[in-house]
């Protein structure tokens, strides 16, 4: 028996489930980039402006910032000034928010974790993808799924509240998930395909 055979046979029960499924929403996020061109995955077809290949990126590069913290903690994110610049007024942004539809659109604070390089075209995005995936089974195949570490500061986490490594598994199950249904929307938008239905 060699060590990838006993690797799989530890990933039973409840770790599993979690591998098997994170595989399976990715797999519809990925499904709706299937046979797009470069141009098409990068089209915002609703009001939005989300495009399918923005989400593949933002998904990879979420799942790989959140299974870092649940390895190491809050320094994953790095500090919120790292992560969204100098002083940023978050109540101000808030309350444009609030008075331009919830849409954040004129405010100080740009979001640009959507944003895409010219670098990083489908195949690329979906390699990443690959790459971080691997990662985050490798994580839940090893870590004590119990172990948990405290939130980042940030004006949208509870203070003082610890995630465990299952928490981060299903937060990002979760993430995953309504991304997928972002991005059927986008792409039945497009050309009339969709993931299901």
């Amino acid at each position: 028996m060699d060590a990838s055979t006993t690797e799989q046979q530890r990933a039973t029960g409840e770790r599993a489930e979690l591998i098997v499924s994170l595989e399976r929403h990715r797999g519809f996020l990925l499904q709706t980039a299937e046979g797009l061109t470069e141009e098409q995955a990068r089209t915002a077809s609703t009001v939005s402006a989300l495009t399918v290949a923005s989400l593949l990126k933002h998904v990879a590069d979420t799942e790989e910032q959140w299974f870092r913290f649940a390895v190491e903690g809050a320094p994953a994110f790095g500090t919120e000034h790292e992560v969204y610049g100098e002083n940023v007024d978050w109540d101000a942004i808030d309350a444009e928010a609030a008075t331009n539809g919830g849409d954040g659109s004129g405010s100080e604070w740009e979001d640009d974790r959507f944003v895409l390089s010219e670098h990083e075209t489908l195949e690329f995005l979906r390699a990443h993808i690959e790459q971080v995936a691997a990662r985050t089974e490798e994580v839940l195949r090893s870590a004590d799924l119990d172990t948990t570490h405290p939130l980042p500061v940030a004006p949208w986490f509870e203070p003082g509240v610890s995630w465990s490594v299952r928490r981060v598994a299903i937060h990002m199950l979760a993430e995953i998930s309504q991304h997928a249904g972002h991005a059927d929307i986008i792409r039945e938008a497009i050309d009339g395909a969709r993931t299901m239905g």
